[in-house]
C-alpha cells in the first residue's frame, strides 16, 4: 500500500504539467436570464411545491453575481475545461459550501446552470447588457 501511495505522489505533478490553464474569451461575458422551474422540495415534514423563479447570472472577467428572487450572491468562477462545445465553469459563491457549475455554449448565447439539489437545471439566455 505504501509503493502505491509514493508511486501516486511521485506521478501526480507530472500530470499537473501537462495541464494548460483554460481562460474563458471576452465575448462570453456579459448577462444572462432564465427561469428555475418549479419543482418539488421534501421538508421532512411534507412535500412543498415551489413555484418558479427568475435567475440573472453575470459573468465578468473578475467574477460572477448570481440573482435570484431577491438573492444576490457574487464570487469567483474557474474554468474546469474547454470542450469542443462549452466551456464548464466552477463557481465558488461568498456564503456557500457547495460551487455552482455552469456550462457556458460557445454557440448560441447561452448557459446552463445546473442547480443545488433539489433545483432542476436552468437554461438563460444572453442579453445585451
Amino acid at each position: 500500500m505504501g509503493k502505491i501511495a509514493v508511486f501516486i505522489l511521485m506521478f501526480l505533478p507530472l500530470v499537473s504539467f501537462g495541464q494548460k490553464e483554460v481562460s474563458l474569451k471576452k465575448k462570453y461575458f456579459g448577462n444572462y436570464v432564465g427561469d428555475i422551474p418549479a419543482y418539488k422540495m421534501d421538508t421532512g415534514s411534507g412535500v412543498v411545491q415551489v413555484s418558479s423563479s427568475a435567475i440573472y447570472v453575470s459573468i465578468e472577467k473578475e467574477g460572477i453575481t448570481v440573482t435570484i428572487g431577491n438573492n444576490k450572491l457574487t464570487g469567483t468562477y474557474d474554468v474546469l475545461f474547454e470542450a469542443k462545445t462549452y466551456y464548464l465553469l466552477d463557481a465558488k459563491m461568498e456564503g456557500q459550501i457547495a460551487a455552482e457549475r455552469i456550462m457556458v455554449y460557445k454557440r448560441g448565447k447561452h448557459i446552463v446552470r445546473d442547480g443545488m439539489f433539489p433545483q432542476p437545471v436552468s437554461d438563460l439566455k444572453k442579453v445585451k447588457r
